[in-house]
């Protein structure tokens, strides 16, 4: 078919892209096959893992079902029986009232009844001598000589009631049998303790025989007493040597009934066991059965890994079919898409299109070069972008037209490209003369040895890029320019600069008081006030010089070319001036402030970002230091704050990682010389700086809110140096801790101390908690409930540095504080001038009159010493006595000589 034949129109370059848009569409099925292979993975793994976890559970609640049944059981059978025998130690008790203290076997055997005579009744008197017994072989010569001593008989000689004592099991002499004494008191007439009555009998008794069908092997039935004794004891295959009660459990049996799960390690082997426990109705035993479901949890476990090996076999064949399928996806696309090319390079040589096309054969010169291009075909509208008429196109060289497209300069250095490469494509921009300025794209592709042209008019998309990329430099409250247009423009000024040998101000300016507006009169108040303020800031300015609004109440101010920093600051100080005036709203009349930061290229930053980071750190010294000013870039304020940002970071990871230590400053009694309690301070022990007081890091933890994990931390630190005292010279002194403000306020500052009370084992009178007045006066309600909570759990509190916060005398009596601490400040007056004595007399009269002790803190000399013991101040503390030292550096005494004596 000759080529002028085939070119008939748009149509043939539609049907091209369409075959290239199929063809495009034809790969999506490439991804659909990993993507359906993970969603079907994916849903069958959770159900598996829900199926298992069913299961687990069904496993769990079967196993509590059967303990539980067995305790239920065991407990009521338990209960019938300690009723039994307690009727027969009150039988036997009036029995032998009744025969004056003569009992004898038959008369006795005939009041507890026949099938009762097989146990062991034994009768003492009120001073421990036998006076009868039906199995003297239980009862061994060394206990005969000292029945007083005896559980049973020391039990019910302290008790002040009439109840049934149960023993704990003991076992026999030369056998392997352990039993448990029963006892109750004989009273005579008067109501005194005339003898004690004793019922003796096998513990296995208590303990019906054990069933392994339920509780597997491993499993055991015991009655514990309510202090976790174990009183008796079944497990698989007759064993009799009772178990070791976890403190888990122990903990568990203060309720009446319930269930729980201990590890093998709380018992002491490798066996994990389900526990029931029931309380015994009308008497102090527990009776608990452990159910060891082993065998089931290996099934159960089998059950579980042969599932997931299932699975990943699935899985595992569901993976090379998704390759199968996809690497037969990937042939098959390819094989579409060459087709598709083939077809749409030769459509787009032979067929029309929608858009402008022509057709374009080389004209080749000496050498076979090309010279030029001759239009072998076009439509109408391809025609129109060479300026002329169809029929005046077709034929005509390219260099012979000068109208619209063919005017374009680089025209055919595109199609030269083109025949070279096979294709190429770009954007032409034609003067449209009193009109608008037309775009248009050139696609260009070769096919054999002519060029198949399209051409679109673009000029619509252009001046929509162009409108978006104007908006997105724009802000659209303002109508300043943006972050983006600064981000974009900055280093462009920065380099005419370097040029011009001159400098570049950043003015950074940050609104005073902007949030106010927007909590008083509402968000759209705060947008029209944003709206004046760019006003303002344009007419501050100088002509040439740029207001951009970063966003929120965030401005910056270019000046380009200036001369020195005088030039800012003139403009800095007009803009400080522009905010004198107030503001006028629909909502009403707002004041707004600013704070400027300016920073100067190359002085103070050589890029565009520390630039602009130095103008920011500029106007924040501007804000800490009063606000409503402007501040020139400070490389001193700057290594402060890049020095406290460390200081921060290194503090966090310190908490993190625990390098706190504790020192011990001790208090001392004035009277006794003798040490009452320890202030705990903490001690940060710096990796690279060694050991740092509070002084360091107590100010910037308080700032940054450091200060309550720290605190927390140091409330953990002190209550296991207590339990580590548990039995030294220290352990009946109690420690007391600093609470900071923060940390009273804004954490359950009681359920902290209490959990650590609980963790180390420590009772409450041995941790004192110290609180400055500053932390009483943010809600003093809420701080009563708080303090009332942490003395309920026997903490003493005291007030810390008193005399320096607001606490006021109806304060302190509310508060119910036990101890006042008095600042170092008042005690280094002492022996100087007669208003320090005054003052602490004051406090001490006032202290005592509420009940509360006083401590002088910060005493350094021996006349101060001497002039707090005259005054009768309660407790001394300071360096005079002694320093804070870790713990193993305490004293070894707890007493003094004397306060003299102190250094």
């Amino acid at each position: 078919m000759a080529l002028g034949e085939t070119m008939d129109g748009p149509k043939s370059m539609a049907l091209a892209s369409r075959a290239l848009r199929t063809t495009r569409a034809a790969a999506l099925p490439i991804f659909a096959w990993p993507f359906f292979g993970l969603i079907v993975a994916c849903t069958c793994w959770v159900y598996l893992i829900q199926v298992l976890d069913a299961e687990r559970v069904q496993f769990e609640r079967r196993t509590y079902e059967a303990s539980s049944r067995v305790a239920e059981s065991q407990a009521a059978q338990l209960s019938r029986d300690l009723t039994m025998i307690d009727q027969i130690l009150v039988l036997a008790g009036s029995h032998w009232q009744a025969v004056g203290g003569k009992p004898e076997q038959k008369a006795l055997d005939e009041v507890v009844g026949p099938d009762k005579a097989i146990l062991n009744i034994s009768v003492f008197g009120a001073e421990g001598d036998m006076l009868f017994t039906n199995s003297p072989e239980a009862w061994p010569r060394d206990e005969l000589d000292s029945v007083t001593g005896l559980p049973f008989f020391a039990e019910q000689k302290r008790s002040t009631t009439d109840t049934m004592f149960i023993g704990m099991p003991r076992k026999m002499a030369g056998q392997d049998q352990y039993f448990i004494r029963f006892s109750r008191k004989i009273l005579d007439a008067a109501g005194s303790l005339a003898g004690v009555v004793v019922v003796a009998l096998d513990s296995e008794a208590l303990i019906a025989p054990y069933d392994s069908g339920v509780l597997g092997t491993q499993g055991f039935v015991t009655s514990v007493g309510l202090d976790g004794s174990t009183k008796a004891f079944r497990i698989n295959g007759g064993g009799r040597q009772p178990p070791a009660i976890p403190s888990s459990l122990r903990f568990a049996l203060d309720s009446s009934a319930g269930n729980i799960y201990v590890a093998g390690g709380d018992f002491g082997d490798t066996v994990s066991r389900f526990i029931s426990w029931r309380r015994v109705d009308g008497f102090p035993i527990v009776v608990v059965a452990a159910a060891d479901q082993t065998e089931a949890q290996v099934a159960l476990n089998e059950r579980r890994i042969g599932s997931i090996r299932v699975a990943a076999g699935a899985n595992f064949v569901l993976a090379v079919f998704v390759v199968i399928a996809t690497t037969m996806s990937i042939r098959f696309h390819r094989e579409r898409r060459q087709l598709a090319l083939s077809q749409a390079a030769y459509r787009k040589a032979t067929e029309g299109g929608t858009e402008g096309f022509f057709i374009c054969k080389p004209v080749r010169g000496d050498a076979k070069a090309i010279a030029d291009y001759r239009v072998v075909d076009c439509n109408d509208r391809g025609a129109g972008f060479l300026g002329t008429a169809r029929q005046a196109v077709i034929g005509a060289h390219l260099s012979g037209m000068r109208g619209g497209l063919a005017g374009a300069s680089s025209i055919k250095a595109l199609l030269d490209k083109a025949f070279r490469q096979g294709s190429a494509e770009d954007d032409f921009q034609l003067e449209g003369g009193s009109r608008q300025e037309q775009h248009l794209r050139v696609g260009v592709v070769k096919s054999d040895d002519v060029l198949a042209i399209t051409v679109r008019d673009i000029t619509l998309e252009k001046s929509h890029v162009a409108d978006l990329e104007r908006r997105s430099n724009e802000d659209m409250l303002t109508g300043l320019p943006n972050r983006a247009w600064i981000r974009r423009n900055l280093p462009t000024m920065l380099e005419r600069a370097d040029k011009a040998n001159a400098k570049v101000a950043v003015l950074f300016v940050d609104l005073d008081g902007f949030k106010l507006v927007n909590d008083t009169f509402g968000h759209g108040a705060g947008d029209e006030v944003l709206q004046h303020v760019g006003k303002r800031l344009k007419v501050a300015v100088r002509p040439n010089d740029h207001v951009v609004r970063l966003g929120g109440d965030e401005f910056v101010v270019v000046l380009e070319l200036v001369g020195n920093q005088s030039e800012a600051e003139h403009v800095a100080e007009r803009i400080l001036h522009a905010f004198h005036a107030p503001f006028s709203t629909s909502a009403g009349t707002a004041s707004v402030g600013t704070s400027i930061g300016i920073s100067l290229y190359p002085v103070d930053a050589k890029d565009m970002d520390t630039l602009y980071q130095h103008a920011d750190i500029a106007m924040y010294e501007a804000k800490t230091s009063g606000k409503n000013r402007y501040h020139l870039f400070n490389s001193a304020f700057y290594d402060a704050m890049r020095q406290r940002t460390k200081r921060e970071k290194e503090l966090r990871a310190a908490i993190a990682e625990n390098q706190f230590v504790m020192h011990y400053q001790s208090r001392v009694d004035c009277k006794t010389s003798k040490v009452t309690s320890l202030e705990a301070l903490v001690r940060w022990n710096h990796p690279t700086e060694g050991m740092l007081g509070p002084d360091e890091f107590i100010g910037l933890a308080e700032e940054t809110g450091l200060i309550l994990n720290l605190g927390e931390l140091v409330i953990d630190l002190v209550c296991t140096q207590i339990a580590q005292w548990a039995h030294g010279v220290y352990a009946c002194v109690p420690v007391s801790i600093n609470v900071s403000s923060r940390q009273f306020n804004e954490r359950d500052i009681r359920e902290s101390i209490a959990s650590a009370l609980a963790r180390h084992g420590i009772d409450g009178s041995c941790v004192e908690i110290e609180l400055t007045e500053s932390s009483m006066v943010v809600d003093p309600r809420r701080t009563a409930d708080n303090l009332r909570a942490i003395h309920a759990l026997g903490v003493k509190l005291l007030v810390d540095d008193f005399g320096t916060g607001y606490s006021s005398l109806s304060m302190l009596h509310n508060m119910a504080f036990d101890v006042l601490k008095v600042d170092k400040s008042f005690t280094s007056r002492l022996g100087i001038d007669e208003s320090g004595e005054v003052f602490f007399r004051a406090i001490i009269t006032m202290a005592h009159s509420l009940g509360m002790r006083v401590v002088a803190e910060g005493v350094e000399t021996a006349e101060q010493a001497r002039i707090l013991e005259a005054l009768q101040c309660d407790e001394l503390q300071g360096f005079y006595l002694f320093r804070p030292v870790p713990a193993e550096e305490l004293p070894g005494s707890l007493h003094l000589d004397s306060l003299s004596a102190a250094h």
